[in-house]
């Protein structure tokens, strides 16, 4: 099992004639992997989805991308406020699964260990 960390296509702090490579780097990584499982797509919950996180959300959906959102920093908002940023994630970005991670609390740590063991149990042998 690998993770692998692609470069940052909202925050990444690189001139923008390196970043405007990265999309077709990104594009032939994710869409030509068979051996790709799942892809984990971490949006901030402290801030709507961006146009960014909803493009790459509907290009994984439609390569057929297993992909699953990651709400991080759940720690650092109250809990209404991660109720909404839950309702406007599952809206934006036209998902069901988002799962809140804390990396300070450890919230949702476990929902998306199961998410990614699950993704590795469907792996033909």
């Amino acid at each position: 099992m690998y993770f692998v960390d692609l470069p940052g296509y909202g925050y990444a702090r690189v001139p923008k004639a390196i970043k405007s490579t990265w999309g077709a780097m990104i594009e032939g990584y994710l869409g030509n992997r068979e051996q790709l499982k799942l892809t984990l797509m971490l949006v901030d919950s402290r801030m709507p989805p961006t146009e960014s996180d909803v493009l790459m959300k509907q290009w994984l959906d439609h390569h057929r991308v297993p992909n699953a959102m990651i709400l991080t920093k759940a720690d650092k908002i109250s809990r209404n406020q991660l109720n909404q940023a839950l309702r406007t994630g599952a809206k934006t970005l036209s998902t069901k699964e988002i799962i809140p991670f804390s990396a300070v609390t450890g919230t949702g740590k476990d929902e998306i260990l199961t998410r990614i063991r699950a993704a590795l149990d469907h792996i033909p042998q």
